[in-house]
């Protein structure tokens, strides 16, 4: 996938309006649909990350596991039933709330469903270049085709991307490079409490780093810059986690715009501190292999 396959700018979504499907995404943590005060993208639908785009949490996964591959696409084609054709275009009304669009378009793209794209800035960006506001009306849910499935790969469709399992996500750590992309006081941890912190050997890449200070992402050789600096570019496996898989997946957003991989730990940290048997580290990340024991120096997109 190009980042011309991924990213929309505003300005292009405003002058092809008629030909796209706009989907606005509000954080998992709103219990509704987003607020339609001050108007939306005309026509779009509205939606939140726990309603669409994650599954039922059970004992063996964490509070946002996947949804099942046959509900996304149901919803797919409902988005899209006036011309099945027409590419959706995920966003969000806040640019700090980018990773929820990210959220989206991981889960319907690693169900298969082609032609999704998130708005670069979300609403802030598409009224700075002219958009127009008006109603949005609520996304459907379309009927349970199949019982929620645990966040483990997908065996089918062509997609690059990857949701890994806890296990996988330890040889990560151990050999390659596994990105946290939560908070500093998150990653860190509290002295006294032993469920938190990070994974062992987990670097800390928040998330919140990606947006500058105009509401949009980073401009790729600026994502390639970051992601070299935290060890995450190169031939070597590259994972991400966060709370959740939410501000996770704008990291392996982010890689794919430059051409690296990186694998979503979808689970997350309410997934491993779970469990009393897996390894949680506090403070600064304990010394690990040298810089020149991991492939980052090779560029892919070079």
């Amino acid at each position: 996938m190009s980042g011309s396959e991924l990213m929309l700018p505003a300005e292009v979504a405003v002058d092809h309006r008629e030909r796209l499907v706009f989907v606005e995404v509000a954080p998992w943590r709103d219990r509704e649909r987003p607020d339609p005060d001050g108007g939306s993208i005309p026509h779009a639908w509205t939606t939140n990350v726990r309603l669409h785009f994650a599954g039922t949490p059970r004992a063996g996964t964490g509070h946002l596991p996947l949804p099942h591959d046959a509900r996304l696409r149901a919803l797919a084609r409902e988005l899209r039933r006036d011309d099945p054709e027409r590419r959706l275009v995920v966003y969000t009304r806040r640019s700090d709330e980018f990773s929820s669009a990210t959220r989206a378009w991981f889960t319907l793209t690693l169900a298969g469903v082609d032609r999704v794209r998130v708005l670069d800035g979300g609403l802030p960006a598409w009224i700075r270049a002219g958009g127009p506001l008006g109603s949005a009306r609520a996304c459907p849910i379309p009927e349970a085709t199949a019982i929620d499935t645990d966040s483990h790969p997908r065996s089918e469709g062509a997609s690059a991307l990857r949701a890994l399992r806890a296990s996988e996500v330890e040889d990560v750590a151990r050999y390659g490079t596994l990105l946290d992309a939560r908070s500093a006081v998150a990653f860190h941890g509290t002295f006294g409490e032993s469920r938190t912190g990070h994974i062992p050997g987990a670097v800390h890449a928040p998330a919140a780093a990606l947006i500058g200070s105009d509401g949009l992402l980073l401009p790729p050789t600026a994502l390639r810059r970051w992601l070299l600096a935290h060890r995450a570019i190169g031939n070597h496996q590259v994972a991400a986690y966060c709370g959740g898989g939410v501000a996770s997946s704008s990291l392996v957003f982010a890689g794919a715009l430059v051409g690296q991989q990186i694998g979503l730990y979808v689970d997350s940290w309410s997934h491993w501190r779970k469990s009393s048997g897996r390894p949680v580290e506090q403070g600064e990340p304990r010394a690990r292999l040298a810089d020149n024991d991991l492939d980052c120096s090779t560029d892919p997109a070079r």
